[in-house]
């Protein structure tokens, strides 16, 4: 039996996908998953493949992704290659890194002073003894 190749597995999903773009015009996931009958994960699969060679937009609109086919004069450079091994990977972005927040001083705090209690009065002194 013939192995499945990737070109079989996202490039047909993503020639699915760029017909339903270039006849839907921008769309997200869940329009893009009704309009070509396709499983979320094989959508984002086929997406991964025309984002890869550079076929799309994606656009962020408030939480969702709008994802739309790029105009022919806007492609950038094409990829080195056509397969994983050939191509190099693209330049990420670095994510800010955490800066700790500035230690504040604490007002120093005081030890409360124990009320030490007035010494007792001879009548009060002998009314304790006689209960204890």
């Amino acid at each position: 039996m013939k192995e499945p190749t990737v070109e079989a597995v996202f490039g047909v999903d993503a020639g699915i996908i760029w017909e339903a773009l270039n006849k839907n015009g921008p769309s997200i996931i869940g329009d893009i998953v009704k309009a070509t009958g396709l499983r979320r994960e094989l959508v984002y699969g086929a997406l991964g493949w025309l984002g890869r060679e550079n076929k799309i937009a994606i656009e962020r609109r408030g939480r969702a992704m709008v994802f739309s086919l790029r105009e022919a004069g806007a492609l950038q450079k094409p990829n080195k290659g056509s397969t994983i091994a050939d191509s190099t990977p693209q330049e990420q972005t670095r994510h800010r890194t955490r800066v700790p927040p500035k230690k504040t001083t604490k007002a120093k705090r005081t030890t409360k002073t124990r009320k030490t209690k007035a010494p007792l009065k001879q009548s009060e002194r002998t009314d304790e003894f006689l209960l204890h």
